[in-house]
């Protein structure tokens, strides 16, 4: 089990991110990389380009929906290896969403920044974004970089600031978490992060899967845009429509 000991659980509530220590089984990466190879050379939509739609297999930056394109995607999203860290930081009941993130970052090589954002507020329920590494994740390739604690944040900011990559105070205050082939990071979605561009000759592929805990106040149970991926869909909130009304 690669649950987080009670000092991990500690940053992670603190800092916002976590490395899981362990990665995923290197046939299963094998796997990944195949299913994407044949979406990038299909050039299966939905699919985000580096600019303009040119129809180049080099210029594929983004695919969408993958949890329905390969059940290879939804195996990793489901792995023992993810689940039982996501779990250490949701609880037992845990939905994997299929419209939040859902994708493979390709990245190509010369591949743009990924432009400063925090995907949630400090007030919406937790979600925790995935990241499975399917190539190495390096400085010089673009890799993550994350605003520590800034899920914590007591003061309002645009969740997308506008401006230059370069020029934000946000990229002063990041850091870069380079990760291995296989590896696992997870994150509050309400911390800001951002990746700097594409500097070598190839890509730097990465699932990227939304995580939150089931509410147990939701009266309707079944949603076809979530997957329950561990535990249970229970009810905690009043037995009655109305507190104290009478069946």
């Amino acid at each position: 089990m690669t649950a987080l000991t009670q000092e991990e659980t500690w940053y992670f509530r603190h800092n916002g991110f976590h490395r899981v220590r362990n990665g995923l089984p290197e046939e299963l990466v094998v796997r990944l990389n195949s299913a994407t190879d044949r979406e990038v050379a299909g050039w299966v939509e939905p699919i985000v380009w580096e600019g303009e739609a040119s129809g180049r297999t080099e210029d594929v930056r983004r695919l969408s929906k993958i949890l329905s394109r390969d059940p290879v995607f939804l195996e990793a999203a489901r792995h023992p290896l993810v689940l039982d860290a996501v779990e250490a930081c949701l609880g037992p009941n845990v939905e994997l969403l299929t419209n939040k993130h859902n994708h493979i970052m390709v990245r190509p090589a010369g591949s743009q920044p990924v432009p400063w954002h925090a995907g949630e507020e400090t007030w919406d329920s937790t979600l925790i974004t995935a990241l499975i590494y399917l190539e190495e994740s390096t400085v010089d390739n673009g890799c993550i970089r994350l605003v520590p604690g800034s899920h914590n944040r007591p003061f309002r900011q645009p969740r997308r600031p506008q401006g230059d990559w370069y020029d934000s105070d946000w990229l002063l205050r990041s850091l870069p978490v380079p990760m291995p082939r296989g590896g696992v990071l997870l994150f509050n979605d309400a911390c800001f992060h951002g990746a700097d561009e594409n500097r070598t000759l190839g890509s730097r592929r990465s699932m990227t899967l939304a995580y939150r805990a089931h509410d147990t106040h939701d009266v309707e149970k079944e949603d076809p845009l979530k997957i329950l991926v561990r535990g249970e869909r229970i009810y905690t909130g009043h037995p009655y429509t109305f507190p104290g009304e009478a069946r």
